[in-house]
């Protein structure tokens, strides 16, 4: 699945009500303070935190992110999933301090296994590859069935802490066989609009026989080698016997030529 990812620049006015931003993974975020007062200037200096941190104290970006002062901007120029969070920023004027919050998730992405193969009455195993913030998982089985819940048969596990990321069906039968398909949603998608992530993978189920198909087939062409061999011996003609190879021998005098 292929993501096209536009770097968005998001506006908050002075409020404290986080304003949601979506942003793609290895792409800019670009994030726009937009506050107005009197005292703004132009080339007064807006202070942004992450979750609480300011951004300057925070290992994890060091190397990845512009302050723009003049343009209230604040950029990650290569995003990961976990810069997910809130992003606060903040203008101490001299009778109040002006904020404004953005709450950052990273648009979701998903991955299965595009082909599976397995024998009748095995047990499958799929793992849903998952990124991004906070992902809900569900799956689609090859007849439509939507499975968002463990049932007796078909069971939902936690996987890479993504919650129902890995599908198993026990006693796997011939008519499961098919395309699944991983469905990712997350805030970005519910709140926002934007399409759920989507991955596709086939599941090939063979019969519990199959493994003996070739071992009769060789047993097949045995019994049908033996039976020809045999049938040529039994009504072979005499006369064919080379008499060369006959070994006459007469007592006394010798091979007879």
């Amino acid at each position: 699945i292929l993501f096209v990812s536009i770097a968005q620049r998001a506006k908050a006015q002075n409020t404290t009500d986080p304003a949601l931003i979506v942003f793609n993974i290895n792409r800019p975020l670009v994030l726009s303070c937009n506050l107005t007062h009197p005292e703004i200037n132009g080339t007064q200096e807006i202070t942004w935190y992450k979750n609480g941190t300011h951004v300057e104290d925070m290992e994890e970006l060091v190397g990845r992110y512009q302050l723009l002062p003049e343009s209230q901007l604040f950029i990650i120029e290569r995003t990961t999933v976990e810069d997910h969070g809130d992003y606060p920023c903040e203008f101490n004027a001299t009778t109040q301090i002006l904020q404004s919050t953005f709450q950052a998730k990273a648009m979701v992405y998903a991955r299965l296994p595009k082909n599976t193969q397995l024998i009748e009455g095995e047990n499958l195993w799929l793992v849903c590859r998952v990124f991004g913030s906070d992902p809900i998982v569900t799956w689609i089985l090859p007849d439509g069935t939507v499975i968002s819940n463990s049932t007796e048969r078909v069971q939902l596990f936690e996987y890479d802490a993504v919650p129902n990321a890995a599908l198993e069906i026990l006693n796997v039968h011939l008519d499961e066989r098919g395309n699944y398909t991983c469905v990712v949603n997350n805030q970005a998608t519910v709140v926002n609009g934007n399409l759920p992530a989507l991955a596709f993978g086939m599941v090939r189920v063979r019969s519990h026989l199959a493994p003996l198909w070739p071992v009769c087939g060789m047993a097949v062409e045995f019994f049908v080698l033996f039976v020809i061999l045999y049938f040529y011996e039994k009504y072979r003609d005499p006369d064919d016997v080379d008499d060369d190879s006959v070994c006459d021998y007469i007592p006394g005098k010798g091979k007879r030529n």
